[in-house]
């Protein structure tokens, strides 16, 4: 095998593993910034999920699963467009739809449980969402069923975000072993050192997504061509 044909089987690119690396933290970044601002405005919108459990859980888990994919998914799509046609929309909705479930089912009672117990509520969302920013198991399954009709690998996808899902929660577990203080498994932990395990699983799911979508695995797409009727027609004169 000469090189040429390795780096299309091996997808390599170092321009592209570290713009994922950047817009994928730069994601991060904004996402956490804007949660962590709206509840330092004190509307206490987590009172809406306790006070109506179905209808403001509901409303809160659309916001953020909307904020996580037009945020995550738009700027992660910049890479990968670079390798598949696949449009952004598409690959927008593949983030959205999973992440609506993840904040009904992490995110928002995190929220209702800090807010019942007079905790700061800011750090509780903020560790809740940094845990459920690395969930990669039930995004990657819908990641990966879009990338189906681009990639012989898109199987692989959901293999490694569980992948990565798992070293974020190792890293956790290990930080959380290293300062007893910081205990990510019950809701305790810093803020700062959250958001930098969660970054430290970036370049991973990198390295992956070059490797899912490399040259030698991607399939061709063709256009819809004009149907058999259209092209019978005859050209009318001007």
């Amino acid at each position: 095998m000469n090189a040429r044909q390795h780096e299309a089987d091996s997808g390599w690119d170092a321009r592209l593993w570290g713009l994922w690396a950047l817009y994928t933290a730069v994601a991060y970044t904004i996402i956490l910034a804007v949660i962590v601002a709206l509840t330092s405005l004190g509307l206490h919108v987590t009172e809406v999920a306790l006070d109506h459990r179905f209808v403001g859980t509901l409303l809160i888990a659309t916001f953020g699963a909307a904020l996580y994919g037009a945020v995550l998914g738009a700027l992660q799509w910049r890479v990968l467009r670079e390798r598949v046609p696949i449009p952004r929309r598409e690959w927008v909705r593949a983030a959205v739809t999973p992440a609506l479930f993840v904040w009904i089912a992490v995110v928002v009672p995190a929220g209702i449980a800090a807010e019942s117990s007079g905790h700061d509520i800011r750090i509780s969302y903020f560790l809740a969402i940094s845990q459920a920013l690395a969930l990669g198991p039930l995004i990657g399954f819908s990641q990966a069923v879009a990338l189906r009709p681009y990639t012989q690998r898109w199987k692989w996808w959901i293999a490694a975000n569980f992948v990565s899902w798992l070293v974020a929660q190792a890293l956790f577990y290990l930080v959380s072993l290293i300062l007893d203080a910081f205990d990510f498994a019950h809701g305790h932990g810093s803020p700062l050192e959250a958001y930098l395990v969660l970054l430290a699983a970036t370049p991973l799911s990198g390295r992956w997504m070059l490797w899912v979508t490399a040259p030698g695995a991607t399939l061709p797409v063709t256009e819809p061509g004009p149907s058999i009727a259209t092209a019978a027609e005859p050209a009318h004169p001007h």
